[in-house]
């Protein structure tokens, strides 16, 4: 029994070679499976994913893009950042009231230190976002994992970049309004140890100053002057958010996993944002409202990243290993298998 099949378009027609009459001489003709030189292998001429260059142009020029001009902002913005932090460009330093108590707390140091805080900003988020996007990854086939990793982690890093982006701006505006407003800290006399303070009287105001410490380094000396907002407020705010918010977005449409684990993450995030910026105000590194502000530039600076940017965290989850390995070069695997299943097949 000879079974026909009506061939459309999408398949280029075999060459006259490989076309033989059947036995009957019905005028029906068979088609020889057994070579793909004709179904499974692109011409020159006529090449299998005409998209393709246009693909790989538009690549390029994103490529380009990024090297000619996000590049140079980035490094620019972080130059910057940089100068404005260590005292390269000048800033303003408001004064002080004489003997003001609440400038005259002793210096311990940092619960979280900056390091520590710049640290967990970005690197923790990254491995976190790899781990849940490689979990959201339909896994069916063993020899796939290598595969798994490398589209996982691309996933993972587009939203990596944005997260960075809205990190950068909410860093670029502290260290802008720390130089602008230039309020000391509570460990201010201790720090700087003005010379003025030795001379001026009772609740005498004193606008121009020089510090005098030789306990302390330069550096602190002018962060000393640098109270509000705080950068540790709002940086530490910024990330437990971003990433309490990504978890219940993203990792709740787990399914057959545990039920505590996304939740134990989500609290570790937010008590990370909490203890950070509370440990501020028990070190004595700033005053209430300095770390108050810090955290609504926080809160502010992620909803602009994650409904801007990441528009909310809609897109979909990574697809199968079994897609893609049936769609992979040119798609001549998939039809090269759809046609297998019949010896022969028949043209009229």
């Amino acid at each position: 029994m000879v079974r026909t099949l009506k061939v459309v378009g999408c398949f280029r027609m075999p060459k006259r070679a490989k076309v033989e009459p059947a036995p009957s001489g019905e005028g029906i003709f068979t088609i020889d499976m057994s070579s793909t030189s004709t179904l499974d292998v692109a011409t020159a001429s006529q090449p299998a994913l005409s998209g393709v260059p246009a693909v790989e142009m538009q690549a390029k020029h994103s490529v380009l893009w990024h090297l000619l001009i996000d590049l140079p902002i980035v490094l620019l913005v972080a130059a910057v950042c940089i100068c404005l932090e260590v005292g390269a460009l000048p800033s303003r330093r408001s004064g002080f009231t004489c003997n003001d108590p609440a400038l005259s707390f002793p210096h311990t140091g940092d619960t979280f230190s900056i390091s520590l805080v710049a640290a967990i900003t970005v690197i923790v988020p990254f491995f976190v976002l790899w781990a849940v996007e490689a979990m959201l990854y339909q896994d069916d086939e063993y020899n796939m994992k290598k595969r798994k990793m490398l589209a996982s982690a691309k996933t993972a890093g587009l939203i990596y970049r944005d997260y960075i982006y809205g990190a950068v701006v909410n860093l670029t505006i502290l260290e802008v309004v720390k130089c602008v407003v230039g309020t000391p800290r509570p460990t201010f006399f201790d720090l700087c140890q003005p010379d003025k303070a030795l001379t001026c009287n009772d609740s005498e105001y004193v606008s121009s100053y020089k510090c005098t410490s030789t306990q302390y380094s330069r550096y602190l000396q002018i962060d000393s002057s640098r109270s509000f907002p705080s950068a540790h407020a709002s940086l530490s705010v910024y990330c437990g958010l971003f990433l309490a918010w990504y978890l219940q977005r993203r990792a709740f449409s787990w399914h057959n996993r545990s039920v505590l684990l996304i939740p134990l993450a989500q609290v570790l995030a937010l008590v990370y944002a909490a203890v950070c910026s509370l440990s501020r105000l028990t070190d004595h590194r700033h005053h209430w409202w300095d770390v108050l502000v810090g955290g609504l530039m926080g809160v502010l600076s992620v909803m602009y990243t994650i409904v801007v940017l990441c528009k909310n965290f809609s897109q979909p989850s990574v697809v199968s290993t079994s897609d893609i390995s049936s769609s992979d070069g040119n798609n001549h695997q998939a039809v090269q298998r759809l046609l297998s299943s019949a010896p022969r097949v028949v043209v009229p």
